[in-house]
């Protein structure tokens, strides 16, 4: 019995995740705008996680804690974003950050596209097969 109640408790402890990249500060500072390459930026941060939909000039680096409690949802607990801009040179031109407070919410939609049509039942999809059989290519 103790041992059971050791293990509800040991799940009930809260946990703190760290999720996708954490960027050093330091590396960040190295790398001065204007004068740092992509080699220079992928040996002192690495590949990044992510690169922008139309655009391989800008990349981003992105991370976040989230602390868990048993078996609730995680709640956020910071976000960072370095967003870092290339010019046509491959030279670095902007570094950004963005945070948790810089998203938005997206709300989703719950409405359905109607079809053309209408829905047949499980039997009808059986019996309307029935007798629908092709005879092999060059049969008579």
């Amino acid at each position: 019995m103790l041992v059971a109640l050791g293990l509800v408790l040991a799940g009930c402890t809260p946990a703190i995740d760290h999720r996708g990249y954490v960027v050093p500060k330091q590396a960040v500072e190295k790398l001065a705008s204007g004068t740092a390459t992509r080699d220079e930026v992928l040996q002192a941060l690495g590949s990044p996680s992510s690169t922008a939909a139309l655009d391989d000039n800008t990349w981003y680096y992105i991370g976040e804690t989230t602390w868990r409690e048993a078996f609730l949802d995680p709640e956020l607990i910071e976000r960072h974003i370095l967003i870092l801009r290339f010019d046509e040179g491959g030279l670095l031109s902007e570094i950004g950050t963005k945070d948790a407070k810089s998203g938005r919410e997206v709300v989703l939609v719950s409405r359905e596209t109607p079809t053309a049509g209408h829905s047949i039942t499980i039997l009808e999809q059986i019996l309307g097969n029935v007798g629908r059989f092709s005879q092999p290519a060059g049969a008579q």
